[in-house]
């Protein structure tokens, strides 16, 4: 699974650093600020006790100013079943110090699977997630036997939990992206105006001053177009 995960974020253009904890990668470009710590485990109980000991040791590779608030430690866990973990997993996920973390858990029979479609179609994986997410069978049996099929579900939680993936997800009749569908269809509407005020005060500021605001200032701001809808 390593490898597939290594493949994934080299093929999205980060840069590899290799620890003894693990795997650390981040953009060459300094204004992409996206730093990732990968990890493999067999034991998740014991990520919380240790991630001051991750977080120093990445640190030490990237010590900038935007470091702290952007580093993600993505954990890899092998199980037998995925029964009985969900309790944990969201124990860890939601933990709120030093690190954004995310969990993917994966069993040996859907990585042989994976890696089996990758030779035979010769795609590589970002690739081949970005083309094989997007099609109907892919996710029928995904949604069919959740986790309980060959390499589907696998590829679902590859793009939930590494948010890099991007997706050019389009209508049936390929003129128009969905995004931009829905877009026009906000616009349309009733929310425009609030779409727009949230383009223009949150979609197109750093995450360092996102997180400076607090309830009130973003209260100030929603404010008058909330007043409008009213009136």
């Amino acid at each position: 699974m390593k490898t597939i995960i290594n493949s994934i974020f080299s093929q999205l253009g980060l840069i590899n650093t290799e620890l003894e904890i693990g795997s650390f990668y981040s953009f060459d470009d300094i204004n992409k600020k996206s730093y990732w710590l990968i990890i493999e485990t067999d034991n998740l109980i014991n990520v919380i006790e240790n991630q001051v000991n991750y977080f120093e040791e990445a640190k030490k590779i990237i010590n900038n100013e935007w470091f702290d608030k952007n580093v993600n430690l993505l954990i890899l866990h092998r199980v037998e079943n995925f029964e009985n973990f969900q309790s944990l997993v969201l124990e860890i996920e939601e933990d709120p110090y030093l690190f954004k973390k995310q969990i993917v858990l994966y069993n040996d029979s859907e990585v042989e699977k994976l890696n089996q479609a990758l030779v035979q179609q010769q795609q590589n994986i970002k690739g081949f997630i970005e083309n094989k997410i997007l099609e109907e069978e892919v996710f029928k049996k995904h949604k069919e036997n959740i986790n309980n099929n060959d390499y589907e579900s696998l590829l679902y939680r590859l793009v939930h939990k590494i948010p890099l993936i991007n997706l050019n997800i389009v209508q049936e009749n390929g003129l128009d992206a969905l995004t931009d569908n829905n877009r026009q269809k906000i616009e349309s509407g009733s929310f425009g105006s609030l779409n727009n005020l949230i383009d223009q005060n949150f979609f197109n500021r750093d995450v360092e001053n996102i997180d400076e605001m607090n309830a009130d200032i973003i209260y100030d701001i929603l404010l008058p177009t909330l007043n409008s809808d009213e009136n």
